[in-house]
């Protein structure tokens, strides 16, 4: 079924195959009520060419199924977004990515990971102080090489615990086939011993998981997807209705965002969440208010939301529909794109 028609019932590619297999046949996996799946463990049902398969655990951050559950630290990596830093590694395996802007015109990402860690990261940079709030919000492991003279003020008092490449080096390297500093990475292998020795931490579901989806006839299609940074820097997505998946591109439709091993990226949800900015010194340096209540789009299933955010406590920030209701998420990975109030984001079907 398509999920962009009206009415059609959207599987969120939970599971192995992602609602389809190699040939495009639908061989999509439906799980029951969380609460129910302990008594289910091992139960796999067989009829013609319908499994149906049920998962004892889930990731807090996508909603799909993991093997076991963990109470190993979140790790989070500032990832470098100037043009000579693409294509990027590991952007594609991370659960939460988040892009913002830095001085220049030019953003970088936090990534996020859990459990399974890929072996190249990268290129790493250094981080902001709005980028150190959000790695407090899920309490990870923040990797990065520096900080702004804020941001090292913040790690100092903050608590934060993280891998600064300038006083840990070893938990990093370059290559040669870039020049510095776009050339810096680290990797699981690096940091997993590491890891073991910080104090464990259970966490809460990041989103509200949808099980199934349903498009009506009163929602807003969203088709593609235009964000028009300051600097000129310009960000697309497409939406591809029979992966339910938006592919990211670069300037323009002509140019894909692709991962170092040739995998174009791609999102399950996309958020867009305006904040207050301002420039608070002559380099451009920026500051972003990530506490209180704002403005947001939320795309998903090909449609959009118009809502808003809520940080009121400094912890985790909710998004909402206009409603008031707390939005829920498509299983899979997640893009929150953090952005000036001023910033304009368009869409059309």
């Amino acid at each position: 079924m398509d999920p962009g028609k009206v009415g059609d019932l959207s599987l969120n590619g939970i599971g192995l195959n992602k609602g389809l297999d190699k040939t495009g046949e639908d061989t999509n996996v439906n799980f029951p009520d969380k609460k129910n799946t302990k008594s289910n463990k091992n139960l796999i049902e067989e009829n013609n060419d319908d499994i149906a398969v049920y998962p004892e655990y889930f990731s807090p951050f996508t909603g799909e199924p993991i093997l076991k559950p963990s109470l190993e630290r979140t790790i989070m990596t500032c990832i470098d977004n100037s043009a000579a830093a693409r294509p990027q590694a590991g952007l594609d395996e991370a659960l939460i990515v988040y892009e913002m802007l830095v001085e220049g015109g030019v953003t970088r990402f936090l990534a996020l990971y859990w459990q399974d860690i890929p072996d190249q990261i990268g290129p790493i940079r250094s981080v902001r102080p709005y980028m150190i709030k959000i790695a407090s919000e899920y309490n990870a492991l923040l990797l990065h090489a520096g900080a702004s003279p804020r941001g090292f003020a913040l790690l100092e008092k903050s608590h934060v615990d993280h891998l600064d490449q300038i006083f840990k080096g070893s938990y990093y390297w370059r290559t040669s086939d870039r020049e510095a500093p776009h050339n810096l990475y680290t990797g699981g292998f690096k940091i997993k011993d590491y890891l073991k020795n910080l104090t464990g931490q259970e966490y809460d579901e990041r989103f509200k998981f949808n099980k199934v989806s349903f498009v009506s006839s009163g929602d807003i299609r969203a088709g593609k997807i235009y964000i028009y940074f300051w600097g000129g820097y310009k960000v697309l997505y497409k939406y591809n209705s029979r992966e339910n998946l938006y592919y990211r591109y670069i300037n323009d439709f002509n140019t894909p965002h692709r991962n170092e091993d040739d995998k174009h990226l791609t999102a399950r949800n996309i958020i867009i969440q305006y904040v207050p900015t301002s420039v608070i010194d002559d380099v451009g340096r920026l500051e972003m208010d990530l506490t209180g209540a704002g403005d947001a789009l939320i795309f998903k299933n090909g449609i959009v939301i118009e809502g808003l955010w809520k940080n009121l406590n400094g912890s985790r920030t909710d998004f909402y529909n206009n409603n008031g209701e707390q939005v829920s998420f498509n299983p899979g990975q997640t893009w929150i794109i953090i952005v000036p109030e001023t910033t304009y984001v368009d869409y059309e079907e």
